[in-house]
């Protein structure tokens, strides 16, 4: 027990003195982390020209922010061509504004921004009120300028008028009403508008004259390629309106279509068919398809063809024809009616016969009928056949020797009694255009056609 008890006490007294001499040293031993913390936070010196090259740079920016509205509030320190910009703003761009110039400075190695962007209401509103102040200002100082605008317009805005209810030199005056107020929309527009640019000029706002004329541009391109269809049937119909190719109760056949013409409105034309009904045609179609005008020439032409016997005299038959028509009411006699062979059938020889009818003296139609009917009885009364197609048949047992064929015999015709050649009414029948002329009265359509139809 002595013996472990002096062991003890000797390891507890060298631990004792190494605790010692560790205290000892941490206490004369110098912080060196502590140091090298401190030292970092001491920015080293400049020298005396980067200084000064820092105070140049600072007042010349300083300098720049007193005078940029927006950029006054912003103070400016330059540390060794750091500089370091303090202070409010209204808006984003200023503040990008003044990070562009510090940056633009010479000698500028880095730009700290430090801006805030104000959220004050009156800062924000305050340069709205400047430019409303300046503009006001502005506005009274070019009153007089603005005065004499007004009055030329007032004045191009009556001389407008006065040009829009004078019916214009006479090259351009016309019996279409819609074409009249067209050229006197159109030059009163043009006088206005003219006035207009001079009023600009005077106040020298003609640049605005551009950006409205490029916005009117695209947004008519855009409605052009929206209503494509209703643009090209209104242009269709003003061109139509301007060329005149048919007029009131005209007798026309576009593409599958036949009517007289009711009335040509800004879209569509109208026709009324013989049997009464009403047909609605687009403008463009009429305008893009051939169109066939019946009326537009009062004389026209009809024929027909009938066959003859193989055995008759065509000679005759061509004779009985022609005077037959030249005698007929509504047949003109010049230019005279004409009678031609044209094929040779199995049984027959076709012929064919015309003549010409003034549309505004007879019915075409009813002359073309009298005439088929006249020129076949006259042909029936002068003993020439109207053959209609003709077989034989033969039959014949194995061993017969056929029967004879006799060329260019005909079946006789048993005598006809001769017809009476009283002509019928061949008159212009006037059914449809009537019930155009009602339907004109009780419709308040737009027309753009002539009131008087052109001369032929």
């Amino acid at each position: 027990m002595p013996r472990f008890s002096l062991l003890r006490a000797v390891a507890g007294a060298i631990v004792l003195i190494l605790a010692s001499g560790v205290a000892l040293g941490a206490q004369q031993a110098p912080p060196v982390a502590d140091s090298v913390t401190a030292d970092s936070l001491v920015p080293e010196r400049v020298t005396d020209a980067r200084a000064a090259q820092d105070e140049v740079i600072r007042n010349e920016l300083q300098a720049v922010f007193d005078r940029v509205p927006g950029l006054d509030r912003v103070d400016v320190t330059v540390d060794a061509g750091v500089v370091r910009l303090v202070g409010t703003v209204i808006n984003g761009g200023t503040r990008t504004r003044a990070v562009e110039l510090a940056s633009a400075m010479d000698g500028v190695l880095f730009v700290d921004d430090r801006i805030r962007e104000s959220t004050s209401l009156e800062e924000q509103l305050d340069p709205t009120w400047d430019r409303l102040r300046d503009l006001g200002y502005g506005a009274v100082a070019k009153l007089p300028l603005i005065v004499v605008a007004l009055i030329i317009i007032a004045l191009a805005t009556w001389i407008g008028s006065l040009l829009a209810r004078w019916s214009g030199p006479s090259f351009l005056r016309t019996r279409n009403p819609f074409l009249q107020g067209l050229i006197r929309r159109f030059v009163q527009g043009l006088v206005v508008v003219i006035g207009i640019i001079v009023a600009l000029d005077l106040l020298d706002a003609t640049a605005l004259v551009g950006a409205v004329a490029g916005t009117a541009g695209l947004a008519g391109l855009a409605l052009g390629f929206a209503f494509k269809d209703i643009v090209e049937n209104y242009l269709a119909g003003t061109l139509m309106a301007m060329r005149q190719p048919f007029a009131k109760n005209d007798h026309i056949v576009v593409d599958k279509f036949e009517g007289k013409v009711v009335r040509l409105t800004p879209r569509e034309t109208i026709l009324m068919s013989i049997q009464g009904n009403h047909i609605r045609i687009p403008n463009a179609m009429i305008f893009r398809n051939p169109m066939v005008n019946y009326t537009r020439n009062p004389l026209r032409r009809f024929e027909f063809e009938y066959g003859i016997g193989a055995a008759d005299d065509l000679d005759a038959a061509r004779q009985v024809a022609v005077s037959t028509l030249t005698a007929m009411e509504g047949v003109l006699a010049d230019p005279p009616p004409e009678s031609h062979v044209i094929a040779i059938g199995d049984s027959s020889v076709t012929m064919r016969s015309m003549a010409w009818v003034d549309q505004r003296e007879a019915e075409f139609l009813r002359v073309r009928s009298e005439a088929i009917r006249i020129v076949k009885t006259k042909l029936e009364e002068a003993g020439l056949t109207l053959p209609s197609p003709e077989y034989l048949i033969r039959m014949q047992r194995d061993g017969d020797a056929p029967a004879p064929t006799v060329a260019g015999t005909a079946r006789p015709v048993p005598p006809v009694p001769p017809a009476p050649t009283v002509q019928a009414d061949v008159s212009v029948d006037r059914t449809v255009d009537e019930q155009i002329a009602v339907e004109r009265q009780v419709s308040d359509e737009p027309d753009l056609l002539d009131e008087e139809p052109p001369r032929r």
